[in-house]
């Protein structure tokens, strides 16, 4: 039985390359470190017992005693929210992340296929763009981090194969769409199916004139195979769809699809963004055979209904924060930045009542219970107080989580919440000052988090970004776009701990066990 190792095996594309994979009675090894990629998309692959997962970060060296016969590099956070979000790490795990597979590839003997990106050809002023084509990139741009650490990882590939004869194939992956897209990923494809799914406007960025080429995922795989499969060339090859549309009519499709009237609004290009892309796939159709058979409508029918039966699933939240809006500190400004990047995820938030305030507030995904009168001792009440309300409104909302904010009152509400709902985990959220507390309120934190069964990198691969960090700095939008997609994944873990009966995730070590 071969083996395949498969990087980013947890994401959008990787997922669906293992499946396929498995299917064809290889035995395949999946690497991920969960910066992009989801459980949720590898969740039906675990009962396999030819599916394995290490997570694993390949910026560093990857030791692994299996034998190895392909390997298929994919590990990249691919969506601009999400390479954007830390540039340095993109590049890193473009070209030292690349460096460590190909070595690996030489240690195992094994063929190594690099997924490389029509990115490579930037703004291009050659229309379709063939391989042979040089690019037309911004090297210092805000995109530069994943068009020059894909175009410098092809170089590291080749460099390999000419100097130390390493088995590569290289693949130039267009526009990807399917089942399994992230709902915030930032990609139009999904934009589009979820805003109108929402009843939202559809978002153009730019006329609308720009261009695209749309491949379902599932012939993407089959091009990858294709390539992995084949003696005659390594690339690199272009693996697209050659029909192009205007990004006003894939939105107008999406739109009739879904059957909304919902406006489209403009906003403006982002910079470098690239005004027009399209494979030319002669080299594949010669060489592999290889053309898509899936057209826009048919494949856009499978992603829509994907999307629709994902966002059916409600999830709600129970949040136990002190103060709230409009009294608020960096804490209460990231839970309202992630509850208006989380537009699916119902947020019901326990707080503080004070003068001039209703009792319950609703505002679209978000539901405010207010507890108290705003006295003086409304603060020591509120752990107990908040606790009960929540637990009345359990059997109706199934929380997914508990998230106490703020480790002293907030996470000692959220504990008592979970003395009476024992099956519901803890995200409990504490920023630095709170480490320095003593007394009564130390002992509580410390408390909390010398019961935690396991802890959540939620922020940046290594964990280390604080609050304090995050809005003391300007923050760019795909800094939010991205921690929400993060907190998206933190959800689907804690539902999997609710299920299964761990008790506890918190955001990062700050005591030693």
């Amino acid at each position: 039985m071969k083996t395949a190792l498969v990087t980013g095996g947890a994401g959008f594309i990787g997922s669906h390359l293992c499946e396929q994979l498995l299917n064809r009675g290889m035995r395949v090894i999946c690497v991920d470190n969960f910066f992009v990629g989801s459980e949720e998309n590898i969740s039906h692959l675990k009962i396999n017992q030819n599916f394995k997962l290490i997570e694993h970060n390949i910026i560093e060296p990857l030791a692994i005693t299996e034998s190895i016969d392909w390997i298929f590099n994919l590990a990249c956070p691919a969506s601009p929210v999400h390479y954007q979000y830390d540039p340095v790490f993109t590049m890193e795990t473009n070209v030292i992340g690349t460096k460590n597979m190909l070595e690996l590839a030489l240690k195992k003997n094994a063929r190594i296929l690099q997924a490389s990106t029509s990115e490579v050809y930037g703004d291009p002023s050659v229309h379709p763009q063939p391989e042979s084509y040089w690019g037309n990139v911004n090297c210092t741009g805000p995109r530069a981090c994943y068009d020059e650490g894909k175009r410098a990882a092809e170089t590291v590939c080749f460099d390999y194969h000419r100097e130390r004869v390493a088995d590569i194939r290289v693949i130039r992956i267009f526009n990807t769409y399917g089942p399994r897209m992230a709902v915030g990923d930032g990609r139009v494809v999904s934009n589009f199916v979820v805003q109108a799914l929402q009843g939202n406007p559809l978002t153009v960025y730019g006329d609308g004139s720009n261009t695209r080429s749309f491949q379902y995922v599932d012939d993407l795989i089959r091009g990858i195979l294709a390539m992995m499969e084949q003696d005659k060339i390594i690339g690199p090859v272009n693996l697209g769809n050659p029909n192009e549309f205007t990004v006003k009519q894939l939105a107008e499709t999406v739109r009739d699809m879904v059957g909304v009237s919902d406006e489209i609004v403009f906003k403006p290009l982002p910079t470098d963004d690239p005004k027009q892309r399209q494979p030319d796939i002669a080299l594949a159709r010669e060489q592999l055979a290889w053309e898509p058979q899936v057209q826009l409508r048919e494949g856009l029918e499978k992603t829509i209904g994907y999307f629709k039966e994902k966002l059916s699933r409600e999830q709600r939240v129970a949040v136990f924060a002190p103060s709230f809006h409009p009294r608020e500190g960096l804490q209460e400004k990231f839970v309202r930045t992630i509850i208006q990047e989380l537009s699916d995820v119902k947020f019901d938030v326990y707080t503080m009542g004070h003068a001039n305030t209703a009792g319950t507030e609703k505002d679209g995904n978000l539901t405010i219970y207010r507890i108290g009168s705003g006295s003086a001792w409304d603060r020591f009440r509120f752990p107990w107080r908040a606790a009960v309300a929540a637990a009345r409104q359990e059997a109706a909302c199934n929380y997914i989580c508990a998230w106490g904010v703020m480790g002293s009152y907030g996470g000692f509400a959220a504990r008592l919440f979970k003395q009476k709902i024992k099956a519901c985990p803890i995200f409990l959220m504490i920023d630095s000052n709170e480490e320095q507390r003593s007394g009564f309120v130390r002992r509580v934190i410390r408390s909390l988090a010398k019961r935690a069964a396991s802890y959540a990198e939620v922020f940046r691969a290594d964990g280390t970004l604080s609050l304090d960090e995050l809005f003391n700095k300007t923050t760019r939008d795909e800094e939010f776009k991205y921690l929400g997609y993060r907190f998206r994944q933190l959800l689907y873990r804690m539902s999997l701990e609710k299920e299964f009966g761990r008790p506890f995730l918190t955001m990062k070590r700050i005591f030693d066990k």
